[in-house]
């Protein structure tokens, strides 16, 4: 009898379980992830005009696309990326999936995989790794018009808000094109940018980064220091936008675009903000360029920025060339002068013959007052002492064409900005320049 009562008591005990269970779940987890995958689905599809789309990448700037998905699981979509990608509506195919969250994946190549893309080739982006953005995004959340996602690798957010007819028609018409062109032509032809920011005392340069598509405020403290506020930003339909996170002295901006032949900034409590022009440039080089500065860092891609004659160009190609008879024949891949640290500058090489890269290094002891730099005592590690040969013009012209003054650097080419240079003080023609860096 004891025993019959211990079972009847024990199912009673589970079953009361069971109940509490129901009422704690009331969603078993395969409802939950089909409610939240159709909540992803439904909403991708609720936007009669399509989306406003932009997206950062963790390797360089931000990227603005439109976007117009169907229930046939295709996206037409246009982007900011180039010409080609601003006129030519390009359609792929896309998936929504359970991958720890409802994920939104393109799963056809289409203009996010340029972004994704590991062959410098395909977009510039670096080998393995591209741009560091990613083609798999999960859903975080609907607000409003607003669909937020998030790249599963890279972190950075895909935002989409809904477009009008009237936008979906300029996104896919030549006006996107036109307005891209007009910002890009309006800061090639206006230098010196700068606006005033309440609360800042001096005058704040607004730089525009078109090839890196970041942009920048910066300017003198008040005790001397450079400031300097970095943000991404994407072309749209009308003007550009600003990621997330483009503040300066409590100010966010949000967006800017030509308005009669001005270019305007906006803040996110509808604040308007005019650029102007200055005759010289806002900040002196040297108040930027220091090894614990704005920049410490004069860097050579790929190749010489294009537009700059300079009796430098000389000593570069032919150090190219050198690498190019070896056998295997190696590529220079990049060039950096770089104030290591307060005494100590260096000029770093990379060279690939194929398989493997090389890195040799130049060191030197330096002075620098009243901007010019004066190097001295070169060293040289293994690597650079066994390309002797190949390295002789670049190395012959650090030890022998200074003391250098810090200045900028202007390219014939609109496209190539923020160059800067070391101007031999007994040759003011045969500068060695490059992209100024962190």
């Amino acid at each position: 009898m004891k025993k019959l009562l211990y079972i009847l008591f024990t199912a009673s005990l589970f079953a009361a379980c069971q109940k509490d269970s129901a009422r704690v779940f009331e969603e078993q987890p395969e409802e939950r992830m089909t409610a939240r995958i159709n909540e992803l689905k439904t909403g991708l599809l609720s936007s009669e005009h399509g989306w406003k789309a932009s997206l950062t990448t963790s390797a360089r700037g931000g990227y603005g696309f439109y976007m117009d998905f169907d229930a046939a699981q295709s996206v037409v979509m246009v982007a900011d990326l180039n010409d080609e990608t601003a006129t030519t509506a390009n359609t792929s195919s896309f998936r929504i999936k359970w991958v720890m969250n409802a994920t939104l994946i393109f799963d056809t190549y289409n203009y996010i995989s340029l972004l994704h893309d590991p062959t410098p080739s395909s977009y510039g982006g670096t080998a393995g790794s591209g741009l560091q953005s990613d083609v798999e995004f999960e859903y975080q959340r609907t607000s409003g018009d607003t669909i937020v996602l998030r790249g599963f690798k890279y972190k950075n957010e895909l935002i989409l808000v809904k477009a009008t007819g009237e936008e979906k028609s300029r996104f896919l018409g030549a006006d996107y094109k036109a307005n891209i062109d007009g910002v890009n032509d309006y800061f090639a032809t206006h230098e010196n940018n700068y606006t005033s920011v309440n609360g800042i005392t001096n005058k704040v340069e607004f730089v525009l980064d078109k090839s890196g598509k970041t942009a920048s405020f910066q300017y003198v403290e008040e005790n001397g220091d450079v400031k300097q506020v970095k943000g991404k930003f994407n072309y749209e339909d009308v003007g550009i936008r600003f990621a997330a996170g483009f503040e300066l002295n409590g100010v966010t901006f949000v967006k800017g675009g030509l308005e009669n032949g001005v270019f305007v900034l906006y803040d996110n409590k509808g604040g308007r903000y005019e650029i102007k022009q200055n005759d010289l440039p806002i900040l002196p080089m040297p108040a930027l360029f220091a090894y614990n500065g704005t920049y410490r860092e004069l860097y050579i891609g790929s190749g010489l920025p294009v537009g700059v004659t300079s009796g430098f160009n000389e000593a570069y190609q032919n150090c190219v060339d050198k690498f190019k008879a070896m056998n295997p024949s190696r590529t220079l891949l990049d060039v950096r002068f770089t104030l290591a640290n307060s005494t100590t500058a260096t000029v770093t090489t990379r060279n690939n013959n194929g398989t493997s890269t090389f890195t040799a290094v130049a060191s030197y002891k330096y002075t620098y007052e009243n901007g010019v730099i004066t190097l001295s005592n070169p060293s040289y590690d293994g690597n650079w002492t066994a390309r002797g040969i190949q390295f002789s013009d670049i190395q012959f012209y650090f030890e022998y064409a200074g003391p250098f003054r810090v200045d900028y650097v202007k390219s014939s080419d609109p496209g190539v900005v923020n160059l800067g240079g070391l101007y031999p003080e007994a040759d003011n023609s045969s500068f060695f320049y490059g992209s100024l860096r962190k």
